[in-house]
């Protein structure tokens, strides 16, 4: 038991003076880390005018196999400067065992005074330096108050001919435009004459004045009995419509004569009607050739037609 205990005794002094070598070596190489490693904050001048720029350069010089970490800067962290620009970071000098890279940051300021720019932390492994703080002061612009001048008096500029073509070219505009605006309203306001009533003279003036027209050329005397009755009943078929409306001249002669008879016409005259349609179409469609007292009873009965159902003239048929 004794000879276990001895044993175990000597293995925890082993472990102690392992222990302490090892935080012997780390802290001698990390002090020679940190002595390889130097950061600076510079500004390239530490007065200037209000609204001016100067440039903040952060840089960091250190071993290739170190990672340097630059601090992420603010306008708080600047002491409240505004930042115009943060340029990307640029390698300066390298070599085998050294190298020094550098951030340019703009800035500038709107108010006068002193600006404070406080340490700014640089970060390597678990390590953390520091940059010295800096002063920037920002002047304003000095206002010679000895000399101030008098007040000018008000200088009549005479008008020149560009100024008066304008304000010529602008009243015609403005007149142009009035004269439009008068003619429109005008032209919206007026009311269109009413057309001129059209004279249509009564059916039977026309259909009487082209029996006479019919009769003066004498055609089945001529021995054109065909165009004799297409004539005729084509008068007397224009006379129906006009004066009673009825599709007379589509209509056939069975569809004409059936009209007649419903409109309850005189016995005598429809009878001479049927008598002068029917042969009207023995004429026109089977070549036939009536006597001559058949032409003229046909012209007759179409005059008295007419006469008998005229419609009397009023004073307007009369103009």
């Amino acid at each position: 038991m004794l000879i276990f205990n001895k044993l175990r005794n000597e293995s925890r002094i082993k472990n102690l003076r392992f222990t302490l070598l090892l935080i012997i070596l780390t802290s001698f190489f990390g002090a020679n880390v940190k002595a390889q490693v130097s950061v600076a904050a510079v500004l390239d001048s530490t007065t200037m005018l209000i609204g001016d720029q100067t440039d903040l350069h952060l840089r960091v010089t250190y071993p290739p196999n170190v990672a340097v970490q630059f601090p992420i800067v603010s306008a708080q962290e600047l002491g409240d400067l505004e930042i115009v620009k943060i340029n990307p970071i640029d390698t300066l000098q390298a070599s085998a065992d050294q190298l020094t890279i550098q951030q340019n940051i703009t800035v500038t300021a709107f108010d006068s005074g002193f600006y404070r720019i406080p340490e700014l932390a640089f970060r390597y492994g678990n390590q953390t330096l520091n940059s010295k703080p800096l002063e920037l002061q920002v002047l304003t612009l000095q206002i010679d108050s000895t000399f101030i001048a008098p007040i000018k008096p008000i200088r009549n500029v005479p008008i020149t001919m560009r100024e008066i073509a304008g304000m010529l070219g602008t009243l015609l505009a403005i007149a142009a435009l009035a004269t439009l605006l008068i003619w429109w309203l005008r032209r919206r306001n007026r009311k269109d004459p009413e057309p001129e009533p059209v004279y249509v003279p009564p059916a039977h003036v026309t259909a009487l004045e082209k029996l006479n027209i019919l009769e003066k050329e004498k055609l089945w005397q001529q021995d054109k009995t065909k165009a004799y009755y297409t004539r005729l009943t084509y008068i007397f078929r224009e006379y129906l419509e006009n004066r009673y409306g009825v599709n007379a001249l589509e209509s056939t002669t069975d569809e004409i004569l059936g009209w007649l008879q419903r409109e309850k016409f005189s016995d005598s005259l429809t009878t001479k009607l049927r008598n002068t349609l029917q042969a009207s179409d023995l004429v026109k469609f089977a070549k036939s050739k009536p006597g001559v007292d058949i032409h003229q009873n046909a012209l007759d009965t179409a005059y008295e037609f007419i006469h008998a159902t005229k419609k009397p003239l009023t004073e307007e048929d009369d103009m």
